[in-house]
């Protein structure tokens, strides 16, 4: 009994330090460049390899295209990104940095996103199982869908994901 106890205490104390941690590096990240922790992961990509995809970049991110594609969506608009044909193969999308996009990028802090993938891929397996386990357990102990591919601190169109029983504001 003591020992379960322990360990849900545990759990969310980590729980604490990473949200936090994330939560004030993505508003850090927002405040200091004007753009999401979720567009700056994926400029900093485009900046780091030429001649990505939606598709590589999603790849990237752990998450599904379509995802990346409003994302993307969004910072070609705000003119940091440019699509264009690949040079080898017409029937391919690929994206470039503009100038703003480059401006942007100097002096901008890492993405908080690429640290906490860094750090998932750096688990060994078997840790790795156990944590998305546990955190699908949680998930679902929440009342929570899962939400495939959600871009972390990226305001996207959401399926499902509100809680069932919401909390209810106190007086």
């Amino acid at each position: 009994m003591m020992a379960a106890r322990s360990s849900r205490v545990r759990a969310l104390d980590g729980l604490r330090v990473i949200v936090g941690a994330l939560t004030h590096s993505a508003r850090a990240v927002e405040q200091h460049t004007g753009v999401t922790n979720a567009q700056l992961f994926l400029l900093q990509q485009i900046a780091g390899s030429a001649g990505l995809s939606v598709n590589d970049l999603a790849a990237r991110a752990r998450t599904q295209q379509s995802t990346v594609s409003i994302v993307i969506g969004r910072l070609v608009r705000a003119g940091y990104v440019r699509k264009g044909r690949d040079t080898t193969d017409g029937r391919r999308v690929v994206l470039s940095l503009t100038a703003g996009g480059r401006r942007l990028l100097r002096g901008a802090p890492a993405a908080p996103i690429a640290a906490l993938i860094s750090a998932l891929e750096k688990l060994k397996p078997r840790d790795a199982l156990a944590l998305a386990d546990g955190v699908h357990a949680l998930v679902r102990a929440l009342g929570l869908a899962p939400q495939e591919g959600i871009l972390l601190f990226e305001d996207t169109p959401r399926r499902s994901g509100r809680l069932s029983n919401p909390p209810r504001k106190r007086d």
